[in-house]
């Protein structure tokens, strides 16, 4: 028997929602970790639909950062309530939140939902690509007394924040903060606060950004030494535009995997500095 919509009731998720909002994202095989949901659950506006069974079906959810613009993020439906509209109701608050709170709506679209998102304008800012490795390549970096990045320790935060502000156009330190938490010693800042470089654990891979430097020769350094201290798979999404840093992915045996376009509702010109921007810390973080 088909429950009809109107028997789902909307909610507010808090982390009470936690373990119901993971199975969202694993049954999508979506490489968020429960630590990724807590975190973003912490940070924004989460609401979801419930069944009448207490089974989370669809959640949604907005990261405000800063005074310009909020991200939507994790718009998500379960196989057996799709195309009944769940996903565009959701959207619709999420944009409504966002708007309310006189921020522009920004996210990241696979190619299926630009045709979605174009109607309700939102605007074509530049696409990227997620890159996939099987087990971290075994890469061999000096350390001479000159090196142009150091481990990223706590308190080198602060410095790596404001440049992460700059770049990418609006205030995420909060999140910044909870990655670097969950980095294990791969994260990295570059001399003269040039650039840095965050990763963290995921579900089914270990995630590698953001990304931001100065030039790609920085960035490029950014990620060896990044990956000298990993094993297993790594994901990366890197910016189409940045091509000697994606032609580096690919001579280290990464492979192309899905493509994805930022967008902005009614914004023509990106946020921050895409050209210091060349990996970015998943589409669901911006």
């Amino acid at each position: 028997m088909t429950v009809p919509i109107e028997g789902l009731r909307t909610v507010a998720l808090d982390s009470s929602h936690l373990q119901g909002a993971f199975a969202l994202s694993a049954e999508a095989d979506w490489n968020q970790t429960g630590a990724d949901w807590k975190m973003m659950l912490a940070a924004g506006n989460a609401f979801g639909m419930v069944a009448p069974d207490g089974r989370l079906v669809a959640s949604a959810l907005t990261l405000p950062y800063g005074d310009a613009f909020g991200w939507i993020s994790m718009v998500l439906v379960t196989p057996g309530w799709r195309n009944r509209g769940l996903a565009k109701k959701l959207l619709g608050r999420a944009i409504e939140t966002l708007e309310q709170e006189r921020l522009t709506p920004v996210l990241d679209s696979t190619p299926a939902g630009e045709h979605v998102y174009r109607p309700l304008g939102f605007v074509p800012h530049f696409p990227f690509r997620r890159w996939a490795i099987d087990n971290a390549p075994d890469i061999r970096v000096s350390t001479p007394s000159g090196s142009r990045s150091r481990r990223l320790e706590k308190n080198g935060m602060a410095a790596a924040i404001a440049y992460d502000r700059g770049v990418f156009g609006g205030d995420r330190g909060a999140i910044l903060n909870t990655l670097l938490a969950r980095s294990d010693g791969c994260a990295r800042i570059a001399s003269g606060n040039g650039g840095y470089l965050l990763c963290r654990d995921g579900r089914v891979a270990r995630q590698i950004g953001p990304v931001c430097a100065d030039s790609p020769k920085i960035a490029i350094d950014l990620l060896d030494r990044a990956l000298a201290e990993l094993t297993g798979p790594v994901i990366i999404d890197a910016c189409d535009h940045q091509q000697a840093f994606a032609d580096h992915l690919k001579a280290l045996g990464f492979k192309p995997q899905r493509s994805f376009l930022r967008m902005a509702k009614g914004r023509h010109e990106p946020f921050g500095d895409p050209e210091r921007m060349f990996a970015l810390a998943g589409p669901e973080l911006g």
